[in-house]
């Protein structure tokens, strides 16, 4: 029984040390991206990048990206659409803000070091700059 207690100690200890946001999160992200003139969809090729990968996606339409700490930049072009390129920031998830909550400091500065605890907006809309 005393074993038990021990082992269920050390465990409880060894949660409150890590990340909630890093069990409780994916490092991988599906995003929603459209790109809008006057309120309505132009499909156009676009690239996501970050510090992580790149990845190729047609919008309207979704994308699956590494989260991580730095700017997510898209670059979009379609046959009357010049290229230009959005960047959008992580922002701190719900499970990092709980991380801060339940496990202290020590938790969200690891998820915020990581990455794992920032997430992009799931729903990305931009407007069209040859509309304006």
């Amino acid at each position: 029984m005393n074993a038990i207690l021990k082992l269920f100690t050390c465990t409880v200890l060894a949660s409150l040390l890590t990340g909630c946001a890093s069990l409780l999160s994916e490092e991988v992200q599906e995003l929603r991206v459209n790109l809008l003139c006057r309120q309505r969809p132009v499909a156009v090729s676009c690239t996501a990048s970050n510090d992580l990968g790149r990845w190729q996606f047609s919008s309207p339409g979704t994308v699956l990206v590494l989260n991580d700490t730095s700017m997510l930049d898209i670059t979009c072009k379609g046959n009357s659409t010049p290229r230009f390129t959005v960047s959008v920031p992580p922002m701190p998830s719900w499970t990092m803000a709980g991380n801060l909550l339940a496990g202290g400091l020590v938790g969200a500065a690891v998820d915020a070091y990581s990455g794992v605890g920032m997430k992009y907006p799931e729903t990305i809309d931009i407007s069209n700059p040859a509309c304006d």
